[in-house]
């Protein structure tokens, strides 16, 4: 029996013929349908296999279980039907059901803990930034992050308190997930739901959600500034996407301070390549920031500046960085000093290194940004694994923006119209 092809479309267009992200049923085996996703599915069953997150321990979770379960089912509905977004369905509610199962027992981290007493302390009229903090550990810890965290935070906690704040991190986390299964679907599902399984699947993003911690959420808020980034990029920054574009840029910068270096290499971006916009940009991206700084300067302005420009200090050498590698080498241990220039030279030199990949396309700007972050981290004195899921929501999304980049050089046209 002869094959039915079904007509071109928009959208086949868009995955570039690879495969239809809404195709029709073609027979029993839909065989673009399984190129373009089994990349994604065989790396996310691969993840669920390997551990859980939570020490070395391989015996599985009814959570695990019912993922590894479900996986041939889902192989089987996209061969059936020929539709790619099962796929990233399936990573998104899996990658949530993982979460789910981990977030409960909780972590070891007091981020949470300062976050809800940082509000507590707002809505009884007090100043977070200037405020003993009793939750940490040790007690006596600043505010040490802008008010973007509070922002964020401030919707779940206003519901349910010190677990909704916790509940956000989730909430981040989904949409993460959800951002990288539209680029996958749009622009390259191939490679994209390769980025998207290793975010939904990977054992130290999953604990992360439900640790106490907050680098999830900065990860996926500098993942929405990338999104919005390549969207007003994709207009050629015309009208108010420039502003968008800064808001976004601006809320990261404003909710964690570690995203300062991808909002350095975006903006090189934009300075590069959207001149002309580049008021528009930094008016949204200037704007923003003083929005949500407004309030806590009128409260107090020396506390607060010095609660978001002070690095707490840590008193010994941890984590995945340079310094650790060198103590195991039998190296002694560099002075405080010393790191710091260290940190600062190699940080600034992966900078002046990088900065011609950020002005050519947003997907470099984004590699650029990770690289540059990496430096910065692995160069630390202190370097906590959790400070990786900053650099691996964007990271994720690099393949399929590289797959936006390719699709708009030469035609600029074709991109505006989507």
């Amino acid at each position: 029996m002869g094959r039915t092809t079904p007509a071109a479309s928009p959208e086949s267009t868009a995955t570039d013929g690879i495969a239809r992200a809404d195709s029709t049923p073609v027979d029993m085996w839909a065989e673009p349908a399984l190129a373009v996703t089994l990349p994604g599915l065989a790396v996310f069953l691969a993840l669920t296999l390997s551990g859980s997150g939570k020490g070395v321990d391989l015996v599985p979770s009814v959570a695990r279980t019912f993922v590894v379960l479900a996986w041939p089912l889902t192989v089987y509905l996209i061969a059936r039907t020929g539709r790619v977004w099962i796929a990233a369905a399936f990573c998104i509610a899996a990658g949530i059901l993982l979460r789910w199962n981990n977030f409960w027992p909780g972590g070891s981290s007091d981020v949470m803990n300062a976050v809800d007493e940082a509000l507590r302390t707002l809505f009884a009229g007090g100043n977070p930034y200037d405020h003993y903090y009793t939750t940490t550990r040790p007690a006596g810890g600043i505010m040490p992050y802008p008010p973007g965290q509070l922002l964020l935070h401030l919707p779940g906690w206003l519901v349910g308190g010190y677990q909704g704040a916790r509940l956000t991190e989730l909430a981040a986390a989904i949409a993460g997930m959800t951002a990288l299964g539209w680029l996958a679907l749009r622009f390259a599902p191939a490679i994209g739901l390769v980025g998207l399984a290793l975010y939904a699947g990977l054992p130290n993003l999953i604990e992360l959600t439900g640790d106490g911690s907050n680098d999830t959420s900065a990860g996926v808020v500098i993942l929405l500034a990338v999104v919005v980034v390549a969207w007003a990029a994709g207009r050629s920054f015309s009208g108010r996407s420039a502003i968008a574009a800064g808001v976004a840029v601006g809320l990261a910068l404003g909710t964690k301070q570690s995203a300062l270096l991808f909002g350095i290499t975006l903006s090189i971006y934009v300075f590069a390549a959207h001149r002309a916009d580049l008021g528009r940009y930094v008016a949204g991206m200037a704007g923003t920031l003083v929005a949500v700084s407004i309030p806590f300067l009128l409260l107090g302005p020396i506390a607060y500046i010095h609660a978001i420009a002070v690095i707490p200090p840590h008193s010994n050498v941890y984590g995945w960085n340079l310094w650790v590698l060198l103590k195991g080498l039998g190296w002694s241990n560099a002075d405080p000093l010393t790191v710091s220039l260290v940190n600062f030279f190699l940080t600034f030199d992966a900078l002046l290194a990088v900065v011609t990949l950020c002005a050519r396309r947003v997907g470099l700007a984004v590699i650029a940004g990770v690289l540059v972050t990496l430096a910065a981290l692995l160069s630390a004195q202190w370097t906590t694994h959790a400070y990786f899921a900053l650099v691996l929501a964007p990271l994720a999304a690099v393949p399929a923006l590289m797959a936006w980049d390719l699709r708009a050089v030469g035609s600029p046209e074709t991109v505006a119209a989507d």
